[in-house]
């Protein structure tokens, strides 16, 4: 869907870069060193949808730095902020608001109907402007759909053509089955197996809305609302993805399952088995394993396992004042910002989840 974006005057600057918008404070280099990353994740984008481009840029951004805002359009919406910008986006399941001061990031129920990202000071935008692509002065921008979206609700005619109102049924006229085509049917055989599961079944609670919850969270994790004035009675269903990894080559996989990360991690059991996914390590590898940790989904928790690797693992928490050595074989559960060290080789994990 093509959207308009206004700039809002103020001080500050504005980025349209292919499906990624972004406003940030003017602070010299460490401003075009956002831009900078802003265009590359873009760049990178080959069809990704918001929620994967808004988790890898949070994975290479950090939490220090100027104030911001960011959005990824297209499927799966998300927008993002740091410091005292903030991002109000309106999608199908109402308003999502976020603001800082810290990085967080999350995934809008799309599509997008009108979205404003602003700094501090940021005023109205005039209707004259529009931004197609590139980089301007200004503390903000307010965007929406370029046409409005025509609702589908009820089916058009073809053109020349009436649309004739069913005739209803004469109750007065006795019913009167008709066999249309006798004669001999083959056996059916036997009815064929239903097809494997794809999503984990966990316990966990409903919003008012009908998002499956993480029993522990205040706040639903798909459109925000508070979860505290709910009476919450905890059902069975399919989890969710739980998050992203983010490789330090700038990869990404959903956390939907388990992984198993090496240089040759399908020749572990449970890869072969389907039972875990392959997470390969190419390019430099020295001081990683063929099988070096395993990612694991326990509920709705996320753990990681050193799988007795020669080198060790290292877990860098957020806010820890220094790396936390794995014991191998003991799994340790690992929260948003995590940054799970192998040897030379680093992987992140990252969620829009609160805890």
């Amino acid at each position: 869907m093509s959207m308009r974006v206004q700039p809002l005057p103020g001080a500050g600057l504005v980025i349209r870069t292919g499906p990624l918008l972004a406003v940030c404070a003017d602070g010299g280099a460490q401003t075009d060193a956002l831009l900078a990353l802003v265009r590359e994740v873009a760049a990178e984008a080959e069809g990704a949808d918001g929620s994967v481009l808004i988790a890898r840029l949070a994975g290479r951004l950090g939490g220090d730095g100027p104030d911001c805002a960011v959005a990824a359009l297209g499927e799966n919406p998300a927008v993002l902020v740091r410091g005292s910008a903030a991002a109000v986006a309106d999608g199908r399941q109402g308003t999502v608001e976020l603001q800082g001061p810290m990085l967080q990031f999350r995934t809008i129920d799309g599509p997008l109907s009108t979205l404003r990202l602003s700094l501090p000071g940021s005023g109205a935008p005039d209707p004259r402007t529009s931004l197609e692509a590139g980089v301007v002065s200004g503390a903000g921008l307010e965007a929406q759909p370029a046409q409005p979206v025509t609702p589908m609700d009820q089916p058009v005619a073809p053109a020349g053509r009436a649309v004739m109102p069913a005739r209803r049924p004469d109750r007065a006229v006795p019913f009167e089955a008709v066999l249309l085509l006798p004669g001999y049917a083959p056996d059916p055989g036997p009815a064929p197996e239903p097809p494997p599961a794809t999503q984990a079944l966990v316990e966990g609670v409903y919003c008012r809305d009908d998002h499956f919850n993480d029993p522990d969270q205040r706040y639903c994790q798909i459109c925000g609302i508070s979860m505290a004035q709910l009476t919450q009675v905890s059902r069975l269903g399919p989890r969710p993805p739980l998050g992203v990894l983010l490789l330090d080559d700038g990869s990404t996989l959903r956390l939907d399952t388990d992984y198993v990360v090496g240089r040759e991690p399908d020749t572990d059991d449970d890869v072969a088995a389907q039972r875990a996914n392959p997470m390969r390590i190419t390019g430099p590898a020295s001081g990683v394993s063929r099988r070096h940790v395993r990612v694991r989904l326990t509920g709705w928790h996320v753990a990681v396992v050193d799988l007795n690797s020669a080198n060790g693992t290292l877990l860098h928490r957020p806010g820890a004042a220094g790396p936390e050595q794995l014991t191998p074989g003991v799994p340790a559960v690992i929260t948003p910002g995590t940054r799970i060290d192998m040897g030379p080789r680093w992987f992140r994990y990252e969620s829009h989840r609160n805890t």
